[in-house]
This record gives C-alpha cells, structure tokens and sequence, in this order.
C-alpha cells in the first residue's frame, strides 16, 4: 500500500508539472506578440522601437501574429520614420524593395501615410560565406552600422526599426552596447489592438510585391550570372526563372492582398 501511495504522489507530482508547463506555454503562445517590440532611449534621449516581425509566416494563423496586427502596432507606436530591413542599393539602383513581404507591406503602409523610410538590410552574393535565406553576425553587424548611421539623420524623431525577429535580439543587443538604455512599454499587448475598422491592406502593396518579384525571378538571377567572379555552385542558387515558376508561386500573395485576406 505503501508502494501504490508513494507511486500515486510521484503522479501527482509530475501531472502538476505538466499543467504549469502547460500553463506557461499557453501564456507565452498568447502573449507571443508582446515579446516582438522592444524600446531603446539613446544617450541623446532619442525613442528607437525595435520590431520583430515573422515574414511569411504572418499569413499562418498558428502564428498568432497577423499583419493587421503588425499594422496596428505601427500605427500604434507612431513613428516619426521607420527603418526597414530591405537593401538600399536595390531600391536605389532597380527601385525595388527587395526585403521579405512583412516589409513590402511596411514601406507601403508607409507611402499611404506619408511616414519616411530607410532601408538597412545588408546581403551580398559571393563565393565566401554566403547562404541563402540565411543571417550571420556579420550581417547584423552591417545592419546595426546602418542603424546608426541613419539614427544620426533623425535626431529627436521617434524612430521604428522592422526586421525580421531573429534580427531582433541582435540588434537589441548592439544598441544596447552603444550605451543606450533599455526602457519597458507599458500595456505592450495593447500596441497590437485596432479601432474596430475591417482590414485592408496598403494600396500600392500589389504592385510593389509585382516589382519583387520580377526582381528576384529575373533581374538579380541575371545579375549573377553575368558575374564572373561568383562560381557555379553560387550561381546554382541562383536560376533565372525562365518558366516562370517562382514569378507565379510569389504572385499567389497578391490573391490575398486583392480580398484582405490575412491567412492562407
């Protein structure tokens, strides 16, 4: 009796466990959002938000973080301009943002408001530590020299950095190390409520997503190829669409944004 009583408290035990593992999960799952803004206050003063934003899989329900809800903080925090991570070169030599489609969305959310963007991505194409569809220290180390150099543009505004959410902690971490001061958000969960009003996308979004797509279908694929410095193991990574594939498959999204549909 002895035994059974032991084994029974031992269950208890970790069937307790469990529910608060259970619990806390459920908290953090709920909550997840409210992890993804960080504010930095400058050595000047100046309010610098940071916001972690999750790309393609915005348009997955699981993920419990919707565009609308991206869209809401923004509006929400107010900035005076915001930084996204997309490339200057390419938005200056194709005019095409070339970042991920949670920044698409941004810099267009942006044009209809009338909000100022910069751009701080930084990614090239080489024969020596480049992957695709991958970060590294070095390019947060690029991106945070960008940050800097445009927060000095900026003096006294009210900047917002939007980048993807495993640039977030990095960069966090590298202002952090300017001396800057990490500051708490009060009711951070509410940043991500709306007025009521029904979900739309930003108006020009089809055809700056069209603009991306084209680039990275044909222009950029043409450019590496012409390279002669790259190899071909590099330039595999890099096929010109000539059947038109990723063209169509990334065109899909624009049947969301045409009905502001915001899952898949």
């Amino acid at each position: 009796m002895k035994k059974h009583s032991k084994w029974k408290k031992v269950l208890a035990g970790a069937v307790t466990v469990l529910c608060i593992v259970f619990a806390l999960v459920t908290v953090c799952y709920i909550n997840l959002k409210s992890f993804t803004v960080k504010k930095i206050v400058t050595t000047a003063g100046q309010d610098v938000y940071l916001m972690g934003t999750f790309h393609t899989d915005h348009f997955d329900s699981l993920s419990n973080y919707s565009f609308e809800e991206m869209l809401n903080a923004i509006k929400n925090i107010d900035p005076d301009v915001i930084f996204i991570e997309a490339r200057e070169e390419s938005y200056k030599n194709y005019g095409v943002v070339d970042g991920p489609v949670d920044m698409c969305i941004t810099y267009c959310y942006c044009q209809d408001n009338g909000i100022p963007v910069e751009m701080v991505d930084y990614w090239k194409v080489d024969n020596e530590n480049y992957k695709r569809n991958t970060t590294s220290d070095d390019r947060d180390d690029h991106i945070h020299q960008k940050i800097m150099e445009k927060l000095e543009s900026y003096n006294n505004k009210k900047v917002l950095v939007v980048c993807g959410f495993g640039h977030l902690y990095p960069q966090m971490n590298r202002l952090l190390n300017e001396g800057f001061k990490k500051e708490s958000i009060s009711n951070v969960s509410k940043l991500f409520k709306g007025n009521g009003n029904d979900f739309k996308y930003p108006s020009s979004i089809c055809d700056v997503w069209e603009q991306r797509a084209l680039f990275y279908a044909e222009t950029y694929p043409e450019l590496i190829q012409a390279d002669e410095t790259i190899n071909d193991e590099v330039k595999a990574q890099w096929p010109i669409d000539e059947k038109h594939e990723f063209y169509d498959w990334q065109m899909e999204y624009c049947n969301l944004f045409r009905v502001n549909q915001l899952y898949r």
